[in-house]
């Protein structure tokens, strides 16, 4: 509620502060005979109108899903951006006309102290009203206080030629004035074109920015349990972010897959901002190999001997079998750099286990009800107990051929 309620507040003072400028900016413009000016006041009083539509769009879009709209009501920001846009583009497009009027005849400026002063008022005042509406807009990721802000940054441009253009008329330079009315209409056109551009992409449910994208990739492979990325896709609804993604895993217990749905919603919303919905698909991935686990008391190839306990083995022995034949494919040991700590050592090298993705777990004692039993189930890593006297013996335990296989054995020191 705190978040929304700055939204509301920046659109707020946005409104305050703007229709203050467009008051100061026509009495000076009329006061002086200043054509920028009085251009200068009519596209702050469009800001005026844009940001009581930005109020109103938050408001709208804050309003809970029904049966009616459940996706919500989020993209009544986009839709106000987009109104907003148009009404830009037409101050531009008025602001042109009058200049280009003014350009026939020669005007001299009165009051130019006080034009130069509002000249100037405004576009301090714009530049710190932008710079608020950003940063706001960003850290809320409102697309319609976004559009807003850059607005109010063509403000800051415009109120700059403006008073270049009193400033030369004060010099001599007559036609300076309708001049800074032109450019302040062109730079109006090319902010107007890039919030109508991105208001309608997000209309037309266009992808989010490819960054953002491969952030979620990661995070969802990342996750124990995910084999496979299958599909994604992400589109942005008002400041939220709607996700659908297929999930290939070997798991084949609905609660769970189901368990590591959740598990990847819940990383994903935790990495990134405003992810309202994330719709996974889990699809069945048949994995090639299943990796084991052993903990050892030596280096010995197959026939090293299995430690009688876990945490404190000097080594795990890490291999693949391949589910096809049962042929042994790969073999390597692991050195256990936690075998000598006083607390925690079991935890420790499960995590350590888990990191080498292992599917499975061999031990001769049971990790039952312990601190590695829930990180290697939190990982949907399986274990067993063997009464096999080394390597080699679990290996053909398990129905794995490790006769003429070949298989070269590594050692990795941690």
């Amino acid at each position: 509620m705190e978040r929304v309620g700055r939204d509301k507040r920046a659109a707020l003072v946005s409104i305050g502060v703007t229709a203050f400028l467009v008051v100061i900016k026509y009495a000076a413009g009329m006061l002086s005979g200043s054509i920028a000016l009085v251009a200068d006041a009519i596209h702050s009083l469009t800001d005026v109108i844009s940001s009581v539509a930005v109020f109103i769009g938050l408001k709208i879009s804050d309003r809970k899903p029904t049966d009616e709209f459940p996706y919500g009501f989020y993209k009544a920001e986009n839709i106000v951006s987009l109104f907003l846009a148009l009404a830009i583009l037409y101050a531009g497009y008025e602001i042109i006309l009058t200049s280009i009027g003014a350009t026939v005849r020669a005007v001299i400026l009165t009051d130019l102290p006080f034009a130069l002063s509002v000249a100037l008022i405004s576009l301090v005042s714009s530049l710190l009203l932008s710079n608020y509406k950003l940063k706001i807009g960003r850290e809320e990721n409102s697309p319609s206080l976004i559009a807003d802000g850059k607005h109010s940054r063509t403000d800051a441009l415009s109120s700059t030629v403006v008073f270049a253009g009193i400033l030369g008329n004060y010099l001599g330079f007559y036609f300076l004035d309708s001049a800074a009315g032109i450019l302040v209409a062109l730079l109006i056109f090319i902010a107007g074109y890039g919030i109508l551009k991105d208001s309608i992409k997000v209309l037309l449910d266009a992808s989010i920015d490819y960054e953002s994208l491969n952030r979620i990739r990661e995070v969802a492979s990342e996750t124990h349990g995910v084999e496979k990325i299958h599909s994604l896709s992400a589109r942005s609804s008002g400041k939220f972010i709607f996700i659908e993604m297929g999930v290939g895993t070997s798991l084949t217990d609905l609660e769970r897959a189901h368990q590591l749905s959740d598990k990847i919603e819940e990383r994903i919303k935790s990495e990134m901002k405003n992810v309202d919905r994330v719709l996974i698909h889990i699809e069945p991935e048949e994995k090639e190999f299943t990796r084991y686990a052993v903990p050892c008391t030596e280096n010995k190839g197959l026939l090293s001997g299995i430690s009688r306990h876990f945490g404190e083995a000097e080594y795990f022995c890490i291999f693949d079998i391949r589910r096809e034949d049962n042929d042994l494919v790969d073999m390597r040991f692991l050195k256990n750099p936690f075998a000598t700590l006083e607390k925690r050592k079991g935890l420790k090298a499960a995590e350590l286990l888990v990191e080498n993705r292992i599917d499975k777990l061999i031990t001769k004692e049971s990790i039952a009800q312990k601190s590695a039993f829930y990180v290697l189930d939190d990982a949907y890593v399986g274990s067993e107990e063997t009464d096999a006297g080394t390597i080699g013996e679990a290996i053909e335990e398990i129905g794995g051929a490790v006769c003429g296989s070949g298989v070269g054995v590594s050692s990795e020191d941690s």
